[in-house]
């Protein structure tokens, strides 16, 4: 048994990834967030890099121009200073509202839609220099660390790479006006993000595989814990009873109606008590009980009685008697024979009555 709880060779239950889930454990891949941030930002320096820093360009010019006409008072700048302010962040809103939103995406398609509260939680395990000193020397930080090297190794030489495609322009740079020289180094500076942006993606995508991995290996349960979480989700076990006690009740509700079409006579104590007996000539040694009920379960089996044409006899002492001590599919005691038997003799000669009536009405 100690092998099944220290052995996690069972995937994770979809209530467990629940779970995890809520705490705010998810396996969300940070390298992938990071790597569509920015890729969302060189697109937007390469789709309106040039255009944005030309716009600043002029607004500070303007700022400048105007800073020299104003006077020496303060109060005299914070309507330069407003107006300088709302230019830019028109300028910069397009990227400002950029990045949020690819952030937003990046980690929606990893994990869905979180809410969880758990993680803001004040944990005084997390200052807790032992438990500082073991994640510093946890094989996990060196294998961070030696990640983080390799990528870094990867984005150097994508760079070196994007530089070296670059290098005929680096001579005709001298000959550039400034402007020109500007806007070469807005555009230089887009396509080796882009280039830049292409490998840190391909390092992400291999970062959201071993997180996947890493995640599903974390959660991982054992055959121990598949069966406490069953036994958890069943809830109390008082709970359990009552919920076989309700089943039971409904199955008893419908045996006894389906059997009371098929009875010979109900008994019934007038509102409380209903119980009906079956008796075949020849195959039974004595009167059998079918059904029986009690409260509304007895409102019904009297009505099903009267809708199948099955005789309906008052006798409240023999209808609490039999409810007590017969149970359904047993016969009743010797001792109930001459009752039973009065009652049995008049629904059959009863019944016969009837056949002869119909058969007489018939011809």
């Amino acid at each position: 048994m100690a092998d099944q709880d220290v052995d996690r060779s069972e995937a994770a239950t979809p209530f467990k990834l629940k779970q995890a889930q809520e705490r705010g454990q998810t396996m969300r891949s940070a390298d992938m967030v990071a790597a569509v941030v920015f890729a969302a930002g060189m697109v937007f320096l390469a789709w309106q890099g040039w255009e944005a820093t030309v716009a600043l360009l002029r607004l500070c010019r303007f700022a400048l121009d105007h800073a020299g006409a104003a006077t020496g008072e303060t109060a005299a700048l914070w309507p330069l200073i407003a107006i300088v302010v709302v230019q830019a962040g028109g300028v910069l809103l397009p990227l400002l509202l950029l990045l949020p939103l690819a952030a937003a995406i990046a980690s929606l398609a990893q994990t869905g839609p979180v809410l969880a509260l758990e993680p803001l939680k004040a944990d005084f395990n997390r200052i807790n220099p032992a438990t500082g000193l073991k994640r510093v020397f946890s094989a996990r930080t060196l294998f961070d660390g030696a990640r983080a090297c390799i990528k870094l190794l990867v984005l150097g030489l994508a760079a070196w790479l994007a530089l070296r495609s670059l290098q005929p322009q680096f001579h005709a740079v001298a000959s550039q006006s400034p402007l020109n020289f500007l806007q070469l180094l807005v555009g230089d500076t887009a396509e080796l993000g882009l280039k830049m942006a292409l490998a840190l993606w391909l390092v992400a995508c291999v970062d959201v595989l071993f997180t996947r991995h890493e995640f599903g290996s974390r959660m991982r349960m054992s055959r121990r814990e598949l069966k406490d979480e069953f036994k958890n989700r069943e809830g109390d076990p008082r709970i359990r009873a009552r919920l076989r006690e309700l089943r039971r009740a409904m199955l008893k509700r419908g045996l006894a109606l389906r059997n009371t079409r098929t009875a010979d006579v109900v008994l019934i104590n007038p509102t409380h008590y209903a119980v009906a007996l079956r008796y075949v000539h020849g195959e039974m040694n004595a009167p059998e009980v079918v059904a029986k009920g009690a409260g509304q379960l007895a409102g019904a089996m009297r009505e099903i009685a009267s809708r199948h044409r099955v005789a309906v006899v008052q006798n409240a002492p023999l209808a609490r008697r039999l409810f007590r001590e017969v149970d359904i599919d047993q016969a009743i005691p010797a001792a109930l024979y001459p009752q039973v038997a009065k009652i049995i003799v008049w629904v059959f000669a009863l019944r016969e009555q009837r056949r002869a009536a119909t058969s007489w009405a018939a011809a």
